[in-house]
């Protein structure tokens, strides 16, 4: 009876660990079910979209209108004062509501540093775009269909003109990443901070431009029709939704002429505003993201 006894108290205790490793499996699994659960739930909030979602495409599209507009009135030996001044104003009045990027480039660069959902792009480029469109409407119907945009020069891509875009966007975007990050800073200066930012970007892109025009040889123009592309160029964009309705000089700009009105008038928009604008954003932001260090990213 002893031995009996004695067996029954061995194969008792051998099951102890088996019911202990069962337990282990089981919290084991409950805990992976929670981290899944907890994935899946941060991917959901990732690609959600915001409650103000109307608010901020109605706030990117009249910011964008209105930074188009002045850009295309403004004077052209003031304008980078004039937008600049006028991307300070926009930031006290619509930043809080979509971050006032009124800028395609802007929003890719925000969007590689991670200060922007992917989902989110789509929306803010759309009332970006429609912003600068609307722009060209206003204008048309205040100065009797002044401006005709053609696409035609588009797909042309001038090396020069791509890099005085990336420098001059990448010059902006480095300002507008140091000013917002400085939680030093009261609104207002950060304001003038982003619209200081714009100008000294547009000013360095135009210094570029000019360098890049004259170095060109216009010994062997003889007629209008030969102006190269370059030279029709009135300045740096840093922005493609301004440069959907900017336009390149025309050929009555180098005759001394009046235009007919029928003279077709290029849009600034093409593949030189449109990668250098968006990769220079790109670097400028994340430059200032190395250079700042993950304190302030």
């Amino acid at each position: 009876m002893a031995t009996t006894k004695a067996a029954s108290t061995k194969r008792a205790t051998a099951k102890k660990p088996a019911a202990a490793k069962t337990t282990v499996r089981t919290v084991r699994t409950s805990a992976n079910t929670e981290r899944t659960a907890s994935a899946s739930a941060a991917r959901v909030k990732a690609n959600a979209l915001p409650n103000n979602i109307v608010n901020i495409v109605f706030a990117e599209l009249v910011g964008t209108f209105v930074l188009t507009l002045v850009a295309l009135l403004a004077f052209k030996e003031t304008s980078a004062l004039y937008v600049g001044l006028t991307l300070s104003l926009l930031v006290v009045a619509i930043g809080a509501v979509s971050g006032s990027h009124v800028n395609p480039a802007v929003t890719f660069g925000l969007w590689t540093m991670r200060k922007l959902k992917t989902v989110l792009v789509p929306f803010y480029w759309g009332a970006q775009f429609l912003g600068a469109m609307l722009a060209v409407i206003v204008t048309n119907w205040l100065a009797n269909g002044a401006v005709k945009l053609n696409f035609d020069h588009f797909t042309q891509l001038n090396w020069s003109l791509l890099g005085v875009e990336l420098v001059g966007t990448a010059i902006f975007m480095f300002g507008l990443a140091a000013a917002v990050s400085r939680v030093d800073l009261s609104a207002g200066a950060k304001a003038l901070g982003v619209g200081f930012s714009l100008m000294v970007g547009l000013l360095v892109g135009g210094s570029l431009l000019a360098s890049v025009q004259g170095a060109v040889d216009t010994s062997k123009i003889t007629s209008v029709t030969d102006v190269p592309h370059v030279l029709r160029v009135k300045g740096a964009a840093l922005n493609p939704a301004v440069a959907v309705a900017a336009t390149e000089a025309t050929d009555s700009s180098f005759t001394g002429t009046r235009g007919d009105g029928k003279e077709k008038q290029f849009s600034r928009l093409g593949w030189e505003v449109v990668l250098g604008s968006l990769v220079g954003a790109a670097l400028g932001g994340n430059l200032y993201l190395l250079v700042a260090g993950r304190r302030n990213s």
